[in-house]
Parts: structure tokens; sequence; C-alpha cells
């Protein structure tokens, strides 16, 4: 009862998102001080990556990513340097939304490689990066049909790209999808997204439709942040409503 799965070929063998008694055992003990389990290493990465599990490990070495080493068990070892990589692959997966395969470009690429190195003049190159609806799809390891059902909504894709805010918007609707939220339910967050930005526009079209750079540029400013007001005053709000929530 409960069980996600039980593997009896040697491998890891996991319960309740941990491992059976006799899995975990073996996993914690058969290491060496210079290597670790993938128990070990999930535990390790997770402040970084809170979403990581054995299952997302399994899932990056069925697609080739990583190759570990085994006990005589058939149960996974990490180097030092297999972890640098896992953590390599994950920054750019899960910060980057870079599509795995595009990632498995790169590390076969061959050269050093640290975390650190998608976090300096590759997200800086990626802000303008756009995608296939295969990539984004790819990128979030989600079905191409919800990406889209959000383009079919209005939700991302309006410009006719699909761009890296785009993939932003596209994980938070998953994360809704999590709780029954569909695509479809966001046509309503969408459309109350359209008026404010009307009302916002209406304000601003004098200096907007003025024709001058600087009052252009200005007028984009002021645009900027009555968004980020809008936002939190929305925030806020919300938190009152959801305090009516509790009896």
């Amino acid at each position: 009862m409960g069980v996600k799965s039980v593997e009896n070929d040697g491998m890891d063998r996991e319960i309740n998102g941990g491992y059976t008694t006799e899995g975990y055992a073996q996993e914690r003990y058969s290491a060496t001080k210079d290597s670790f389990t993938i128990g070990e290493v999930v535990e390790r990465l997770r402040p970084e990556f809170p979403a990581l599990s054995v299952s997302k490990i399994r899932y990056l070495e069925r697609r080739r990513l990583i190759n570990l080493s085994r006990t005589r068990g058939g149960y996974r070892l990490f180097s030092s340097q297999d972890i640098e990589l896992l953590r390599y692959i994950l920054t750019l997966q899960d910060k980057e939304y870079l599509p795995l395969k595009v990632i498995k470009k790169r590390i076969e690429g061959g050269g050093g490689f640290t975390a650190a190195d998608s976090a300096g003049d590759l997200s800086r190159v990626l802000e303008e990066r756009t995608y296939t609806r295969e990539e984004l799809a790819d990128a979030l390891e989600t079905e191409m049909r919800f990406v889209e059902e959000l383009i079919s909504v209005g939700v991302i894709g309006r410009s006719g790209e699909l761009t890296q805010r785009d993939a932003e918007i596209a994980r938070m609707a998953l994360e809704m999808a999590k709780y029954s939220i569909q695509p479809r339910h966001l046509r309503g967050i969408m459309a109350a997204v359209d008026r404010e930005a009307a009302l916002f526009k209406q304000v601003l079209n004098p200096d907007l439709r003025s024709g001058d750079d600087g009052r252009v540029g200005e007028a984009m400013n002021k645009a900027r942040h009555l968004a980020a007001v809008d936002s939190r005053i929305k925030e806020l709000m919300m938190a009152n409503v959801l305090d009516t929530f509790s009896p």
C-alpha cells in the first residue's frame, strides 16, 4: 500500500519516496569515503534543488547524461565529479531551462565544468533565448500537450515565440497543475492581466505615442513600476482573502 516502485534488478529499490530497509542499508553502507550513494546525493543536493528525487536521477541516467559506477550488487555510486556534473545538469535544467538534449551536447563537447558556469555569461545569453514547443516541454519534463494548451489560452507565446519568460510562466503553471488547476483555468487570470495592462497603457499613452525616445523610455519605466505595485497589492489582497478561509 502506497508503494511507488520496487526494483528487483539489483538496482535501487524505492518505497514511499525512500528505500526498502534492505536496499537503503546496502546503499548507505556500500559507499567508500571516495564515493556516495544515491540517497546521500539526494540529501546533499536537495537544499539547492528541492524537487530532486531518486527517480529524477535515474531518469537522467537513462537519458545518458550521467554514467555511474555500481557496486557488485548493482547499486549506484557517485564520485565527487559525478556529483558536480549532476549539479551542473540540474542548474542548467532547473534554473536556465535548457532542454536535456542541449545539456547533453554541452557535456559531450568536453572541457571542464562547474555549476558556476551557468550562472555567469550563460545566464545573460539565455535571457534572449527562445524555444520550440518540443524544447520547452523537454525542459519542463512535461507533455507537449501541456505547452500547447498554455499557448492556446494565450498564457504563453503571445509574441509569436516561446521566450525565457514564457518558460518561467509555464513552470509555474505546471506547479499549479499539481493542484488540478489546468491551463484552461488560467484564462481568467490572463484576462485580468490584459485589463490591467490596458489601464496602464491608457494612462501612459500620451508619452508612449509622443515619438520622443526619452518620453517613451520613461513611460516604459513607469509601466514597469505600476506593474510591480500592482503585483504587490494583489499579493496583499490575496493574503487578506486567504485569511478568511480558516473558520
